[in-house]
C-alpha cells in the first residue's frame, strides 16, 4: 500500500521534469505499479499524438527531407538547427528580425521586400530619396534642412525671398539674376552699366552728366562743338587737334603767323598790308609811290607776286590805275510804255530814219567812233583779288589741313 502511494506521488513529479532519463524511469515505475499495486487500483497510459507515433514507426532515414531522429522510446529528436513538432522549421541566424526576415535553412537570414542588412533590420527608402531616411519600407523621411517628396529641395534661409533668391544647400541664399545683397533684397544694375543705378532688376539709370545705353558717354559742356570738340568727363570740352577756344570753334593758325588769321587749322591768311608765309612782311609800295592810282582811287599795296599794288576805282573810272573814264548809265527807273503808244513811236522813228541823208549818217558814224562809249553796266562792286593768286601767296608752304575725326584719342589740347 505504501509503495502504491509513493508511486502516485513520484510519478506526476517525474513526468513534469524535461529530463532525458524520464523515459526509462517512467517505464520502470509503470512496471512496478502494475506488479505491486493491488487489484482495483489502475494507472492510465500516457497519450501520444498520432503524428508522433507515425513519425517514428518508420526509420527517419526513410523519410526524405526529414530533420529528426527517433530515440528508443519513440520520441522525435530534432537535428541541430531545426525545430517544430516534426522538426520542419529552420532556426534562423541569431538576431534575425522575426518580422522583417525569414530563413529556409538553419543559420541564414533572408529579408522581406523593403528591408535589407545581415539581420534584416534596415528598411529600404523610397527610390530616388536623396537626403532622407526611412522608418518603414519605401518611406522618405527628410533630414533637417531638406524638403520635397524625395528630400531633394533644400530649405533656404528664413528671410531669403523666393522670387529673388534661391539656395543649393540648407540655410544659404543665392541671388537670382538682377538681384544682389546678403538676402537678395537689392537690385543689380545691367551688366556693363558704367555710371548708373537701378530701381529694379537689370536697370541702368544714368547719373547726372552721363548718357548712353550703359551710361558710358559723358555729357560735355554746353555749347561744345560736336565736330571739333569732345570730353572724357561731364561738363568739360576738350578740343581736337587744330582747334581751340572755350567751345572748340576757333581754328589754330599756322605757328608763328604774325598778322594773319585762319578759317581752317594751320592757315595764315594775311591782313591787308602784310605778306609772306607768316604775314610778317609789311607792304609799302603805295606809300613809296603815292601817285600810282589816279582820279582819287584808293591804292592798296600788294606783294611783288601779286603786282605790287591794286587800285580801287571810284564810280565812273576803270583800269589798272583807274585812268579810263566810263559813261555812267542812268539809274532812274523808266515806266513801261503803254501798248497804244508803242506803234506810234515805232512809226515816227521809221519816218525820221527815212528823212535823214546819207551824209548825216556818215557824219554820225564818224562822230561815234571818236567818242568812247560803253555798254550799260550794273552797280560796280569791288571784290578781293582772284583767289588763285591770293591763296597761293597766303597758303604757300602751310601745313596740310587735318581731317575731322570723331576720336578723342591723341588730343594735345587741355580740357577747358
Amino acid at each position: 500500500m505504501m509503495i502504491g502511494l509513493l508511486l502516485f506521488v513520484i510519478l506526476p513529479y517525474q513526468l513534469a521534469q524535461p529530463d532525458a532519463n524520464n523515459n526509462g524511469l517512467i517505464g520502470l515505475v509503470a512496471t512496478l505499479s502494475f506488479s505491486v499495486l493491488p487489484i482495483g487500483i489502475a494507472v492510465s497510459t500516457r497519450y501520444v499524438p498520432k503524428w508522433k507515433k507515425q513519425a517514428c514507426e518508420i526509420p527517419a532515414s526513410q523519410h526524405p527531407n526529414s530533420h529528426y531522429v527517433c530515440d528508443e522510446a519513440g520520441e522525435v529528436k530534432c537535428l541541430p538547427g531545426w525545430t517544430g513538432d516534426l522538426c520542419d522549421v529552420p532556426i534562423c541566424r541569431k538576431g534575425c528580425d522575426p518580422l522583417q526576415g525569414y530563413c529556409r535553412r538553419p543559420g541564414e537570414c533572408r529579408c522581406k521586400l523593403g528591408f535589407y542588412g545581415d539581420l534584416c533590420d534596415k528598411c529600404v527608402a523610397l527610390p530616388g530619396c536623396q537626403h532622407g531616411r526611412c522608418n518603414v519600407s519605401f518611406e522618405c523621411s527628410c533630414d533637417p534642412g531638406w524638403k520635397g517628396m524625395f528630400c531633394s529641395e533644400p530649405i533656404c534661409a528664413s528671410d531669403c525671398l523666393p522670387n529673388q533668391g534661391y539656395c543649393e544647400k540648407p540655410g544659404e541664399c543665392r541671388c537670382r539674376l538682377g538681384w544682389q545683397g546678403s538676402k537678395c533684397k537689392q537690385c543689380a544694375v545691367l551688366p556693363g552699366c558704367a555710371h548708373g543705378t537701378c530701381q529694379g532688376p537689370l536697370e541702368c539709370r544714368c547719373n547726372p552728366g552721363w548718357t548712353g545705353l550703359l551710361c558710358q558717354t559723358p555729357i560735355c559742356a554746353q555749347g561744345c562743338s560736336r565736330e571739333h570738340g569732345g570730353c572724357k568727363r561731364p561738363g568739360t570740352c576738350r578740343c581736337r587737334v587744330g582747334w581751340t577756344g572755350p567751345n572748340c570753334t576757333e581754328c589754330v593758325p599756322y605757328p608763328g603767323c604774325v598778322h594773319g588769321s585762319c578759317k581752317r587749322p594751320w592757315e595764315c591768311r594775311c591782313e591787308p598790308g602784310w605778306a609772306g608765309d607768316l604775314c610778317n612782311e609789311k607792304l609799302t609800295y603805295c606809300e613809296e609811290h603815292p601817285n600810282t592810282c589816279r582820279n582819287n582811287a584808293t591804292c592798296i599795296s600788294m606783294s611783288p607776286e601779286d603786282g605790287n599794288y591794286r587800285c580801287i576805282c571810284p564810280l565812273g573810272y576803270m583800269g589798272r590805275q583807274c585812268q579810263i573814264k566810263t559813261m555812267v548809265p542812268s539809274t532812274d527807273l523808266v515806266p513801261p510804255i503803254p501798248d497804244t503808244e508803242l506803234s506810234q513811236q515805232i512809226q515816227n522813228l521809221a519816218n525820221k530814219t527815212e528823212g535823214s541823208s546819207n551824209e548825216d549818217k556818215t557824219g554820225e558814224e564818224s562822230t561815234n567812233e571818236k567818242e568812247q562809249t560803253a555798254e550799260p553796266l550794273g552797280p560796280i562792286v569791288i571784290t578781293d583779288p582772284p583767289m588763285t593768286i591770293a591763296d597761293s601767296a597766303a597758303t604757300a608752304g602751310k601745313w596740310p589741313t587735318e581731317m575731322t575725326t570723331e576720336s578723342n584719342e591723341g588730343d594735345d589740347e587741355n580740357e577747358t
